[in-house]
């Protein structure tokens, strides 16, 4: 390769000399970014001299062709022609360029070479000699780039795909538009230290010790500057002072290219997050609080922090602000009490009460308003232990009378440790850092499992959470107006071009029209307005019924009351259900202990019994778990745990046993309802995945695939992962075996794949396309090698910050929630992307929330008209609820397993019951 590099030097060499007057030296010219020597007649012969002996073929036809020819005017030699060689091929697409070299004797007086009208000029000759150097795979030396003001390429404009099905709607969203300024642009440089400078902050402090030549309004991160305008020079050179010893740093700060506005979307973000400081905001994770609008709950000792969460990108409508209202809930007890509460309840095993209770969780230190997670208890550290601050050693409670002027008064409270990361520069691993916290300064954030049961609770809190559209939209009016009226936000923003908008942007989107839904025995009736179905499915037979002619009911002597009142409704239910249910086998424990429920789930099952139902005294994740984990692998049979407290209320029995009933159906392998979907040959996938709190924990994965036409049964895998990743490594076998059950019962596989896949961040999109669509069609491969199906992958994202609001509802100022089946597929969604906004539930409190889906692939190019009403025929189809949920019921599918095997199962469960939805 280093012989052929030799040739091509050679070659670039006579190409950029062959001009006679020497009008493209750029030797002289330092900022050219590259240099071309001018070689003597011997210098250029001697730097050949290797590849003339290179020997025969396309080495012998490069030698020949860059011999010289001799002149005897002095000035440079040009190359001579080729002799007429034997060869072909490449060596033949040499010669033929040797045939187009100009001729010394037709240099005109002004020296610039002429060629007759059968020669090709000099461009199309290095046009062809690249491609035959691209052919040989031999690369050309690029020249270095100049640093001149250049402009990035605009990306292309996306087609944006609409629907048209449905019924108008006038909607407002919370999306504010920010004006940008025209020909305002973001110029990008890069900040060189010499001698180079380790810490990002002594670098930051550098920068900002020169901003009368930079300005106000910058952004550095240690290496590249933004600046809102142009220096006076491409390179400019800044003597500083390094803060740490007062010694001269020079900084080098070249000028690298412009960009437009809309193409530096994070440089937006960090101006927002600049604007919640300017605006005395509390950063909480993402989100900023506001600690002077706090609401007290005293009843249950609570605080709520309003805030605000907001996100800029380039939309469809330009540029824009996603702005949304947030809450906090802090509690106003501190982490000290509620330990000393553990200590006073459950003293026997104290350290482990506490752990569990505390790790993981968040706390917030009032003193500098941060949040801190729990990774650790230290009950061997005390406050007067000692760190290394500064140069010398300090106590906690020195540290904080010192610094805070808090005084700790429990010297003996363990410590909390909090673990995080940070990025040191030139290092690939981020440094561990560990901070220590005192349980007395520290106040827990969020809600306890004991206050998430606690319907008062809940209650109480939702009338300060939930707040209605018009709130919401009061509420973000009033944020734009806070910035625009603060002097120093509203400069800021003005020293980048940006004028906030304080009017949320107006749209017209659509509504689909209501599905109907079928019932046993052909009935079939329309959803309705507010799409729930309660009263059709509990008053009409199921679409398929599994009779249960074999069970077993297992519960407690203290609960045998509560047995008999079930087995009473379920006599009065079967018949209306058209369910035929025969007595069942009952299995008495003498204790309510975890170990009597697994060794007679162990021993006292019969052969043939299609389900187990256990009738629980109270709720308990542990006995829950292994009930489950018994159930789900060693003994792989359908199951309904119910809790007995659910049964205590005689006037809803009714209702609940009905709903008991259903599940226990649907577990069986019946269908209860369905909505017409006029696909064929397709087969319709959800997945999700399940992560624990812990960084090091395994995840689950799980694959819901569809078995039927009518897209009502379906074949279920979960895969157990080996760390913490969203990615799907098991996808590829769990596709091949839902292919394969597919073919098993239809006799054939099919035609289009449509895989609904949920949990994907915006950051992992790109992942995602390249990753894990690959393996779909590695799995097809293995199917059939001659399997090619057409494969649609749509991403299913729930958790955004988008709000819709409907203008033509009943609430103040005409404002309500979109209404079930609103589709917006323009104005805010993405800029370059094929996706659309779906509200497919209703909601009673609150605002609603859109779902946001994103097509990554579509081989069947399918209308937008049928992924958008296919995306809403299937929110219609989880058979949990008689209603609309969020997403498509197969990616609800999909996470209820992943949530039961990795909660509580913590193994893969038995091939016998892929069949079924056990997980139900």
């Amino acid at each position: 390769m280093s012989k052929r590099m030799n040739f091509l030097r050679s070659i670039i060499d006579a190409s950029s000399n062959s001009s006679v007057d020497g009008s493209n030296d750029n030797s002289a010219n330092p900022d050219s970014g590259y240099r071309t020597e001018q070689l003597s007649v011997e210098e250029q012969n001697a730097a050949q001299l290797p590849a003339v002996g290179l020997g025969r073929g396309r080495s012998h036809a490069l030698a020949a062709f860059l011999k010289p020819s001799k002149t005897t005017d002095g000035s440079l030699p040009l190359v001579a022609t080729m002799p007429n060689l034997a060869i072909g091929g490449r060596g033949r697409f040499l010669q033929k360029l040797s045939s187009v070299v100009p001729d010394p004797s037709k240099t005109s007086e002004s020296g610039v070479v002429s060629c007759s009208s059968s020669e090709v000029d000099a461009a199309v000759m290095e046009e062809n000699l690249g491609k035959f150097l691209q052919s040989t795979h031999l690369q050309v030396p690029k020249k270095a780039a100049t640093f001149v003001l250049e402009k990035s390429k605009e990306p292309e404009e996306y087609a944006r795909r609409t629907g048209t099905s449905g019924t108008k709607v006038q909607m407002m969203s919370n999306f504010m538009e920010l004006k940008c300024e025209q020909n305002r642009g973001v110029f990008v440089y890069t900040v060189d230290f010499e001698p180079y400078v380790d810490s990002k902050r002594a670098r930051q402090q550098c920068v900002d010790s020169h901003r009368n030549i930079f300005g106000k309004a910058y952004t550095f991160d240690g290496h590249m500057l933004l600046l809102p305008m142009q220096l006076p020079e491409s390179k400019t050179v800044i003597t500083a002072k390094a803060p740490t010893d007062e010694t001269p740093v020079k900084m080098i700060v070249i000028f690298r290219v412009q960009q437009r506005m809309h193409q530096n979307v994070m440089l937006y973000n960090k101006i927002f997050r600049r604007i919640m400081y300017i605006l005395q905001l509390s950063e909480m994770g993402r989100k900023h609080y506001d600690p002077s609008q706090a609401r007290i709950v005293p009843q249950h000792k609570l605080e709520i922090w309003p805030g605000f969460v907001t996100a800029v990108d380039e939309y469809d409508g330009g540029l824009m602000l996603n702005l949304d209202v947030t809450h906090r809930v802090l509690m106003q007890t501190t982490v000290y009490t509620h330990i000393k509460t553990i200590a006073q309840c459950r003293e026997a095993q104290f350290h482990d009460n506490v752990l569990k209770s505390l790790l993981g969780s968040v706390v917030l230190t009032r003193y500098n308003k941060k949040t801190y997670r729990i990774d650790d208890v230290l009950f061997d550290l005390n406050p007067l232990c000692t760190f290394r601050y500064g140069d010398r050693d300090i106590t906690y409670v020195e540290y904080y009378k010192k610094q805070y002027g808090i005084e700790i008064q429990d010297h003996q409270q363990p410590m909390l440790l909090n673990r995080s990361e940070r990025k040191v520069s030139n290092s690939e691993k981020p440094l561990e850092i560990a901070l220590c916290l005192v349980p007395e300064l520290c106040y827990l954030t969020g809600l306890t499992d004991e206050m998430r049961k606690d319907y008062k609770v809940m209650r109480d809190i939702a009338t300060y959470t939930r707040i209605t559209p018009s709130q919401r939209v009061l509420a973000m009016q009033k944020f734009c107006e806070n910035v625009n009226k603060n002097e120093v936000a509203r400069d800021l923003l003005a020293s980048w071009g940006l004028e906030l908008k304080t009017t949320p942007q107006l749209m017209v989107g659509r509504q689909l029209q209501v599905e109907n839904i079928t019932s046993g025995g052909g009935t079939v009736g329309s959803a309705g307005p507010s799409v729930d179905f309660t009263h059709q499915v509990t008053n009409n037979p199921m679409l398929e019924i599994v009779h249960i002619r074999q069970w077993m009911l297992l519960y407690t002597q203290r609960d045998e009351r509560f047995a008999t009142m079930f087995m009473d409704c379920v006599k009065r239910i079967n018949k209306l259900l058209g369910m035929e249910i025969v007595q069942p086998q009952i299995e008495i424990l003498a204790q309510d202990t975890t170990q009597l429920y697994v060794q007679a789930l162990r021993t006292r099952i019969r052969p043939g019994t299609q389900i187990v139902v256990i009738i629980c005294p109270t709720s308990r994740d542990d006995r829950y778990a292994a009930i489950k984990r018994i159930l789900c692998t060693e003994v792989p049979i359908p199951s309904q745990v119910i809790n007995a407290r659910t049964l205590a209320n005689d006037k809803r029995n009714r209702s609940i046993v009905l709903k008991i009933l259903l599940q226990m159906n649907c577990k069986l392998g019946g269908t209860l309802w369905s909505v017409n979907i006029p696909l064929k040959e397709t087969m319709i996938c959800g997945m999700d995945s399940y992560h624990e709190g812990m960084k090091r924990a395994n995840s689950v994965s799980a694959f819901v695939g569809s078995l039927d036409s009518s897209f009502t049964h379906w074949y279920s895998r979960a895969t157990i992962q080996e760390r913490k990743e969203e990615l799907l490594n098991g996808m590829c076998v769990s596709l091949e075996k839902t292919l394969q059950a597919y073919r098993r019962r239809n006799c054939t596989l099919p035609q289009k794949i449509i895989i609904f896949r949920d949990g994907v961040s915006d950051s992992m999109m790109d992942v995602c396309e390249q990753y894990e669509i690959p393996q779909l069609e590695a799995a097809c491969k293995k199917v059939a090698p001659d399997y090619a199906p057409k494969i649609t992958f749509i991403v299913v994202q729930k958790r955004v910050i988008t709000r819709l609001f409907s203008l033509a509802g009943g609430g103040p100022d005409g404002l309500a929630n979109a209404p079930p089946g609103s589709v917006l597929d323009h104005m805010v969604t993405r800029r370059n992307k094929y996706d659309y906004y779906l509200v497919a539930q209703t909601v009673q409190m609150g605002t609603v929330t859109p779902t946001h889906y994103i097509v990554l692939r579509d081989d069947s190019q399918f209308s937008p008209d049928v992924l958008q009403r296919l995306s809403y025929k299937m929110c219609y189809m989880y058979y949990n609820w008689p209603g609309t949920i969020r997403v498509p019921a197969c990616c609800q599918y999909a996470h209820k397993l992943a949530y039961l095997i990795g909660q509580s199962v913590k193994r893969m469960p038995a091939e016998t019951l892929n069949d079924k939805l056990f997980f139900l």
